[in-house]
C-alpha cells in the first residue's frame, strides 16, 4: 500500500484539466455525462459513484470520486480491492482500480482504472460561471439502484454559514457548495454537471438530514486539487492522516 504512484502525476495533470470526450459525442450532454459516470465496488459490493475525467499515457483511466469513498472518514484507513463499472445496472465489464491521489484538504480523490482509457470522459469547469438558480444535474447510483439522473438548481459556490457541528466531523467539507438536488447513500463521489457549460461543476459528497440542502465539492476546488497532485499523493495523505482505531460504541 505504501508503494506510491507519485511518479505519474506530471503525466496526468495536463490530460485531466482539459479532458474531453473522444470519438462520436452523444447529441445531449446528459447522455455524454452518463457514459462517463460509473459505480465503485469495494470487495465485491457496491460502494460509491464517480466520473471518468481523463487518462494516463499507459492506457489507464482517471476516475474522480470523493475521498471518503477511498479512505475511511473515521479511521483514515485506505480501502482496497476496488472495481469500477459504467453499466446501467452495476453489471460488468469491471475495471480494476487503485488510489492515485487523495486531497489533503477536500473530500476528493482519484482512482486509476486499469485499461480504462477508452471510457468517455468529461471536462471540468469552474462552477462560478453559473448563475444562482441555474439548472444542474447529477448522475449516480443511489442506494445501489442503478445509474440514475437527478435535476436541481445551483445555489452558490459556498455555504454562507456552514454548520459548525458538521465541520467538526467533516473538515474536508469546509469549502463545499450547497445544492437543492436529490442524492442518497451511494451518490457520494458522483459528478454534478451543467448542461450550459457541458462540464462537471462539482462532486457530490453528502447531505443534511434536516433538509434538502445537499453538499458538493465545487469544481474550482477540484481544479486546485488536480493542479497540485504532487502535494496530494497517497503517501502524503497517509503521513498527514495516519490510520487510527475506530471508536467503539459501548451499550
Amino acid at each position: 500500500m505504501k508503494k506510491i504512484l507519485a511518479v505519474i502525476w506530471p503525466v496526468i495533470v495536463a490530460v485531466v484539466m482539459l479532458a474531453s470526450t473522444y470519438g462520436m459525442r452523444p447529441k445531449s450532454y446528459e447522455s455524454e455525462a452518463k457514459l462517463a459516470s460509473g459505480g465503485i465496488f469495494w470487495e465485491g459490493q457496491f460502494h460509491c459513484s464517480g466520473t471518468e475525467i481523463g487518462k494516463t499515457q499507459n492506457g489507464n483511466g482517471i476516475f474522480l470520486t470523493a475521498r471518503h469513498c477511498v479512505a475511511n472518514a473515521e479511521t483514515n484507513e485506505l480501502y482496497k480491492n476496488f472495481m469500477v463499472s459504467f453499466s446501467e445496472n452495476e453489471g460488468g465489464p469491471y475495471y480494476m482500480a487503485r488510489p492515485l491521489a487523495l486531497s489533503l484538504t477536500d473530500d476528493l480523490a482519484l482512482l486509476e482504472l486499469k485499461n480504462g482509457a477508452d471510457i468517455p470522459e468529461v471536462k471540468i469547469k469552474d462552477e462560478r460561471w453559473l448563475k444562482v438558480g441555474e439548472p444542474i444535474f447529477n448522475i449516480s447510483y443511489p442506494l445501489g439502484a442503478g445509474k440514475l439522473k437527478f435535476h436541481g438548481e445551483y445555489m452558490g459556490p459556498s455555504f454562507p454559514h456552514f454548520p459548525a457541528d458538521v465541520l467538526q466531523r467533516y473538515s474536508q467539507w469546509l469549502y463545499a457548495m450547497p445544492m437543492n438536488m436529490t442524492i442518497a447513500h451511494g451518490s457520494s463521489g458522483s459528478g454534478v454537471f451543467s448542461n450550459r457549460e457541458r462540464a462537471l461543476v462539482g462532486v457530490a459528497v453528502g447531505t443534511f438530514e434536516e433538509g434538502s440542502f445537499n453538499i458538493a465539492i465545487p469544481a474550482d476546488r477540484v481544479i486546485d486539487f488536480l493542479n497540485d497532485l504532487q502535494d496530494n499523493t497517497v503517501e502524503k495523505f497517509q503521513y498527514a492522516f495516519p490510520v487510527k482505531e475506530a471508536v467503539l460504541e459501548l451499550f
